[in-house]
């Protein structure tokens, strides 16, 4: 819940709140507006006598300069002077007589400056000016920049903004630049030249120079950061290209705006200097696009950075073997290159948002700055407007953007994370109770293949028990069988009245051997699942009446009492479906095994209902005997088992009675079961489905 909270907060109020505090960074980055409006010069004549400098402060030298070609054509006298626009490249304007400015050449600025208020020491703040200059303050040399000459021979290029201090200047000074280009594809000054006295110039380098010093800074520290993120994990290769273009963004900045690069580096010349600019320029390209690459594979593929990478290879090799006058001039294939990447990784971005890539929206916020502020370098660059270098500033808004989805991928893993630890301490207590459980069913199945085995140890001593009992009753009445056949054989037996009962009495025998051997031969088709039930549709008042014939004589003849009946009235219309004939084995078993251990006087009932909870019929056998043994009751419808282990089937039957009821009753879909009764004697219990169908035939026996 935290965590979900917290990205809607970052969607709904952090984004928007970030874009707020990164514009305002970079709109504090620029130059702010003159309070008063600067004036502007008119044919070489700068009119400042109303200007308050502690009131106005600084003043741009614009408008229009005294303006004159040198170098251009043999006779100096053919360029006589005329006026042209400061700041501006020569390439893009025309002089006051309306010819074209050659962007080649050697050409001197002047400027008259009237000046009424007290000023005290006063300061300019020299701009880059392509590509030398010197400075000339009332005729008398004050400052310049490189080296300047007729012709590229003789020219020393350099650029760097400076101060230039202007001691004892009285109510009027003339400013006279002398500017030579040779080496790059735009001359002339091409940004202001800015006047005020030496506080406020002081302040302005400071503050302009602290600008990029904290923006380059930033670049420098953020792309070593990211080289060490990419040392500790080589697999986010992405942290590389990030660096990669953080630093060849700083390199350039260090090299253009206020240059402080050449000032670390005394040895670094201008043609060295540009070449790396256009370096870094065209491969910080490169590096944004593979960056994106890796951030969003699935919509910038791998074909636009191989394509951007050999689109990059000519450029690179151009930077190192072209004369810097021509590969100025080519300046337009590099501002396309880069601008050209800028659009596809917009592209990309956008399908990357539509698509809900996590920081998707938030990168393309920040390649958007990054792509408006490369739209106004090119504009600079190319003379068609007035401004300063915001690419530096645009990658700094779109590292902030950047910065802030690792933010946002930091706190999604670590949320990941401490969900992941949940789970996983979920899963671990899972896991115990799960050993639990399964340790539990382990102890189950082990006390379950336990009784089995004490089952089947039973089984085995009730095995070889009936093995010793069924020989035992085998062997006992084919002994007497052979003992009076032989008697007859020998003539032992003579007497007509005793060989009759010696028959009888060997009839016998063969009966009970007959009865043990069909109560084997029975129990085994059970067990095995091949007798077929031939079932009937039978109420259960016309049941009793069938139980009531069969056993009510014999029990009576016991003087056994014996009762048969139905619980309630509206249980006798009731139907089972039953094959009677097993069911009267079963009967036949449980009631002479009762009339067994009931005295004389004695009684046994039948009581049959419907159980309406579980939808059952259920047939209760009672008795009032001496019942059943405790340790006994589990056993008894085992197969082979007895009550008294040392009688045989002579004196009590094989033990295989219960078993077969058992098999009977289940062959029907019921159950059977044993218990004592509270105030004596035993019960038994058999549970049937009921038999809902209308349809079924009547019994023979229906009233």
């Amino acid at each position: 819940m935290e965590v979900r909270l917290g990205q809607d907060w970052i969607r709904n109020i952090g984004t928007p709140l970030l874009v707020f505090l990164s514009a305002l960074l970079i709109l504090g980055s620029l130059p702010k507006s003159e309070p008063k409006a600067s004036p502007r010069a008119v044919q070489g004549v700068l009119d400042l006598t109303a200007w308050d400098w502690e009131r106005d402060g600084t003043v741009s030298l614009s408008g229009q300069w005294k303006f004159r070609q040198l170098g251009v054509t043999a006779d100096p006298a053919r360029t006589p002077d005329t006026t042209l626009d400061v700041p501006g490249t020569w390439g893009s304007l025309r002089d006051g007589e309306g010819r074209q400015v050659p962007d080649r050449g050697t050409a001197q600025y002047s400027l008259t400056l009237k000046l009424g208020q007290p000023h005290g020491l006063l300061a300019l703040r020299m701009p880059n000016i392509a590509t030398a200059y010197e400075l000339y303050v009332d005729g008398k040399p004050n400052a310049s920049r490189g080296v300047v000459g007729n012709d590229a021979e003789h020219t020393v290029p350099y650029q760097k903004p400076r101060i230039v201090y202007l001691p004892d200047l009285g109510s009027s000074a003339e400013i006279r630049l002398t500017v030579a280009n040779y080496h790059h594809r735009q001359g002339g000054i091409r940004t202001d030249v800015i006047l005020g006295t030496a506080g406020q110039i002081d302040r302005l380098q400071n503050l302009k120079a602290a600008q990029e010093y904290i923006v380059f800074g930033c670049l420098l520290m953020i792309g070593l950061y990211h080289v060490g993120l990419f040392a500790l994990r080589r697999k986010e290769s992405a942290n590389l290209y990030f660096a990669a273009l953080c630093l060849f963004v700083a390199l350039r900045m260090g090299l253009i705006g206020e240059g402080f690069l050449l000032g670390w580096f005394p040895a670094l010349d201008w043609a060295t200097a540009i070449r790396l600019e256009y370096t870094s320029f065209a491969l910080s390209g490169l590096a944004g696009i593979t960056y994106f690459h890796k951030m969003f594979p699935h919509e910038l593929r791998r074909f636009w950075v191989r394509a951007a990478g050999a689109a990059a290879v000519p450029l690179v090799i151009g930077i190192a073997v072209l004369p810097t006058w021509t590969l100025s001039t080519g300046l337009a294939a590099y501002q396309a290159y880069v601008l050209a990447l800028c659009a596809l990784v917009m592209a990309g971005l956008i399908v990357s948002a539509v698509r809900r890539r996590e920081g998707a929206w938030l990168a393309l916020i920040g390649v958007a700055g990054m792509a408006a502020a490369v739209v106004n370098d090119v504009s600079v660059y190319n003379g068609w407007s007035r401004s300063v270098d915001l690419v530096p500033f645009g990658l700094l808004f779109l590292i902030v953007m950047n910065s802030f989805i690792l933010s946002l991928r930091s706190a999604r893993t670590f949320a990941r994370a401490e969900q992941m630890s949940a789970e996983l301490k979920e899963w671990n207590e899972r896991l115990e109770e799960k050993i639990a459980e399964r340790t539990d069913e382990l102890r189950k199945s082990y006390e379950t293949l336990e009784a089995a085995n004490s089952g089947l140890e039973r089984m085995e001593q009730s095995r070889r028990r009936l093995l010793g009992n069924i020989s035992h009753d085998l062997r006992t009445p084919i002994t007497l069988l052979q003992g009076y056949l032989e008697a007859l054989r020998d003539g032992v037996i003579r007497d007509p009245g005793q060989r009759d009962s010696t028959i009888r009495l060997m009839l016998g025998k063969v009966e009970g051997l007959n009865v043990l051997i069909q109560d084997l031969f029975e129990l085994s088709m059970l067990e095995a699942g091949k007798v077929e039930l031939q079932p009937v549709c039978l109420r259960l008042d016309d049941w009793r009446d069938r139980i009531a014939e069969r056993f009510d004589r014999d029990l009576k003849e016991r003087g056994i009492g014996f009762s048969c009946t139905v619980c309630r009235e509206a249980d006798k219309a009731v139907t089972a479906w039953v094959d009677p004939s097993r069911m009267d084995r079963v009967f036949a078993n449980l009631l002479f095994n009762a009339a067994r251990y009931t005295p004389e006087g004695g009684w046994i009932r039948i009581l049959l209902a419907f159980r309406e909870g579980d939808g059952r019929i259920e047939i209760a056998i009672e008795d009032n005997g001496t019942g059943i043994a405790e340790e006994d009751l589990p056993h008894i419808f085992e197969r082979f088992y007895k009550k008294d282990k040392s009688r045989h089937s002579s004196s009590g039957g094989s033990g295989l009675g219960l078993a077969i009821s058992r098999e009977i009753v289940e062959l029907h879909g019921g159950t059977i079961g044993a218990e004592n009764r509270p105030d004596g004697g035993a019960a038994f219990r058999i549970r049937l489905p009921r038999h809902d169908s209308g349809s079924a035939p009547t019994s023979e026996y229906g009233s």
